[in-house]
């Protein structure tokens, strides 16, 4: 198949070859074909050095070492150390094409999951790592001294720190514990010189580095990573010198703009670990320095500066004093002819005018001057020559002043600058997804409140202590018609978009949002059509504890009006399962139990497999907690989903052979004054009541018999028809209960029910004549003419 990449090959022969390979290198037998024979790895490499391979062909190749690469330990190694080793694929992240750079980071993922044992796994295994140690410390020293080469594409480079991001930590989130070899290997400093790097060189430094816009956010999350992992605070002394050095080496060099490269680092820092940044703001004398660069005339000085200010401003306990020095220069560079600086001095004073959060009366900035900002953000927001860093800063700005009411109201009614929110999000890009999916988080008022007791408002009021106000716009109502504007305008596709970013936190407000959204019975349909159902789906497998919880109350909504068949096809069926049961504890609102009780119930409908797989992730004993609520909606919930579990064997094979009171309580609820959870248990037992063990048991409580007698004269025909259908079964399969029932009421009910006519008794008619023949057939009652005319019909 080799032969066939060649570019002199035609290309429809080039193209099948390469899918080929690419099923072959899947199987495990084709894998280790691949590798056993002589010179075919040696023969891929060749071809991916040949410049006049075509771009299909080299990304084929790369996909099929990915797959040699992955699932088994020995032969990896065997491939790194004696065959083809890392050089070739770290090679093509020099390559400027982001399929292909795609492809190779996947390559080096599989190599890493592999010897670690982390492939389909949660974590990695201890033991793995610690059998494979040299060869992961190999591919993770070359990858750390890649960061910093001249060599490296932009995304290349972007690719190489977001492995390292995902793959250093250990103790916060899963991951080969290397952060503290990643500081010996001054993997730090090689980070740092990455992030001074701005997109165009717009200071001249004069470094050869590639970037994207992207990169100096990937390097802040990967800082931030790295320092909130290390366990203790001798390692996080540590990791604050190594950045303080670099700071102070950029500082010491006499040229101006050097200097201003160490703004920058801060810069990174504070989008990062803030406190480190924050540190080195407030000990090397930056902010000094940043307030005279924002009175430069030099535009790009301005930029840095007042970005620097922003930043160092965004917690609130450090907001304050820091505008109260930067305020002034804010305001004058808000005036700024330069659209760049202007943005950004015009998110600062956002900051300062939300720095009151959520409360109405305690507001920094008059609502004048809030609103005037919030129309100048949007102004940005709408430009015509939709400049993407002047969007994504406006985004930001209205992510803060849309706490506001007013601001939220004003956003909405503009729609040209809704859409352009949307669109910026649907870009996915790095650099907008926390300010963007704010704005929505607010515009939808899907964030936590506090639970103001009025007894404590009172005693504070007594105390004569300031209670927050909530906004007069901040009402149900008014919320409700900006979640219609917003789903009007497709903001599901925009969050759909965001939703693979890695910060948990983040996950969890899109997680908000998705779930205010899906309240709207309306907004459903169109929410699964522009994949928020999948999107839903990883949300609630991983992410923080709340936006698990939000995820899957979406799903949940979802699943009640939608169709399960359309809203989670396949493999989703089963996938949504676990979810859904999450919902099903004690300490979730009685809400969440209801929706997750009733999306159950028709996930239930789907498919025997689908049954099984909630008996399997012990559905069933969550489900039947809630038939012994005294909350009359979850017990009808919880009957009713029972109800269509019954349709497995194998639920019917636990009440049957199971000792315990669930038969005996359905049998009870078959009585119930709740209509439908009396239509619920009475299909149970139907079902059950087909099978001969299932009558013995059904028969030994001793209040069955009064249970057929009430709801076989019931006032409702399908309740009614049920327990005919129970009776006649009963008396097919138990001698005893056959007898019972020919020598008590029910007998006279069974004969008055077969001389009913017309066509809305002609159900019922039926099934009681069923019943008597069967009577008949054990001898219990004497013959009927009509018995065998119904047997004829038949």
């Amino acid at each position: 198949m080799l032969n066939f990449l060649h570019t002199e090959t035609d290309k429809e022969k080039r193209r099948l070859a390469a899918n080929n390979l690419i099923v072959l290198a899947r199987e495990k037998a084709g894998a280790e074909l691949l590798v056993a024979k002589p010179q075919v790895l040696e023969k891929m490499v060749k071809l991916l050095r040949d410049p006049k391979l075509d771009a299909e062909v080299r990304l084929t190749i790369v996909r099929t070492l990915g797959e040699i690469l992955k699932g088994d330990p020995a032969r990896t190694r065997e491939i790194l150390r004696n065959r083809i080793g890392l050089p070739p694929l770290m090679a093509l992240y020099c390559v400027d094409n982001l399929e292909l750079v795609t492809a190779v980071s996947i390559a080096v993922e599989n190599i890493l999951k592999t010897l670690s044992g982390w492939l389909d796994k949660e974590k990695p295994d201890p033991a793995m790592i610690k059998a494979n140690q040299e060869d992961i410390d190999h591919t993770l020293q070359t990858l750390t001294e890649m960061v910093d080469k001249a060599v490296l594409s932009a995304v290349g480079r972007d690719s190489i720190i977001d492995i390292l991001l995902k793959n250093i930590p250990e103790n916060l989130s899963p991951g080969l514990g290397w952060a503290d070899q990643f500081m010996e290997k001054d993997g730090i400093a090689k980070l740092l010189t990455a992030a001074v790097v701005q997109p165009g060189d717009r200071l001249n430094v004069g470094s050869s580095l590639n970037v994207t816009n992207e990169t100096r956010i990937h390097i802040s999350l990967a800082l931030q990573k790295i320092n909130d992992d290390l366990d203790g605070d001798k390692k996080r002394k540590v990791f604050t010198d190594k950045c303080e050095q670099f700071v102070q080496r950029l500082l010491a060099d006499p040229d101006p703009e050097t200097k201003m490269l160490a703004v920058l680092v801060v810069i990174t820092l504070l989008q990062g670990p803030f406190d480190v940044g924050n540190f080195l703001l407030g000990s090397k004398n930056i902010l000094e320095m940043l307030l005279v660069m924002a009175t430069s005339d030099e535009p790009e000085h301005q930029i840095i500066a007042a970005e620097a200010i922003v930043h160092a401003a965004s917690k609130k306990d450090k907001c304050a004093a820091i505008l109260s020095e930067g305020m002034g220069i804010l305001k004058k560079l808000a005036k700024s002819p330069n659209d760049k600086v202007q943005v950004r001095a015009l998110v600062g004073l956002c900051k300062a005018g939300s720095s009151g959060g959520l409360d109405f009366a305690n507001k920094p900035l008059p609502e004048e001057e809030v609103q005037q900002l919030a129309q100048s953000c949007r102004k940005f927001l709408t430009n015509p020559a939709k400049d993407f860093d002047l969007r994504r800063w406006a985004a930001e700005g209205l992510a803060y002043l849309s706490l506001d009411g007013n601001v939220k109201d004003s956003l909405v009614e503009d729609r040209a600058a809704l859409r352009s929110l949307i669109d910026l999000g649907k870009t996915g890009n790095q650099n907008i997804i926390y300010g963007v999916v704010s704005v929505f988080v607010n515009l939808t008022n899907s964030y936590d409140k506090p639970e103001v007791v009025p007894e404590m408002k009172e005693l504070a009021q007594f105390a004569k202590q300031h209670v927050p106000v909530e906004h007069p716009k901040d009402s149900p109502e008014c919320v409700a018609k900006r979640v219609e504007a917003l789903a009007e305008e497709g903001v599901v596709s925009a969050l759909v978009a965001v939703s693979k970013v890695e910060s948990k936190n983040v996950r969890e407000l899109i997680a908000r949002v998705m779930n205010v959204v899906a309240e709207g019975k309306d907004h459903r349909g169109a929410m699964v059509q522009q994949g928020g159902a999948k999107a839903l789906l990883a949300l609630a497998l991983d992410g923080t504890e709340r936006g698990k919880e939000c995820a899957s109350q979406a799903l949940a909504r979802i699943g009640i009006t939608i169709d399960p068949t359309m809203a989670f096809p396949g493999q989703r069926a089963y996938e949504v399962v676990r979810p859904l049961l999450a919902l099903l504890q004690e300490e979730k609102s009685a809400l969440q139990n209801f929706e997750a009780l009733l999306a159950l119930t028709n996930l239930a409908q789907v498919s025997e497999s689908v049954r099984q797989r909630i008996v399997k992730e012990q559905g069933l004993s969550k489900i039947e907690h809630y038939l012994y609520e005294e909350h009359e909606m979850l017990k009808r919930a919880a009957t009713e989903c029972i109800c269509n579990l019954m349709l497995s064997p194998d639920v019917q094979d636990i009440y049957i052979r199971l000792e315990g009171d669930r038969i005996k309580l359905l049998l009870l609820y078959m009585a119930d004054e709740d209509v439908a959870v009396a239509r619920a248990a009475s299909g149970a037992i139907a079902m059950l009541s087909d099978d001969e063990k299932a009558c013995a048991r059904i028969i030994q409580p001793t209040m069955w018999l009064e249970v057929m007698k009430e709801i076989s004269v019931s006032e409702h025909a399908d309740i009614r028809l049920r327990a005919l259908y129970i009776i006649g079964n009963l008396i097919r399969n138990s001698q005893t209960a056959a007898e019972a029932i020919c020598q008590s009421e029910l007998l006279e009910i069974l004969l008055a029910t077969s001389q009913l006519t017309g066509a809305d008794n002609a159900l019922a008619q039926k099934a009681a004549l069923h019943a008597l023949k069967a009577a008949h057939t054990k001898k219990l009652i004497a013959p009927n003419p009509e018995y065998e005319e119904d047997e004829d019909a038949e």
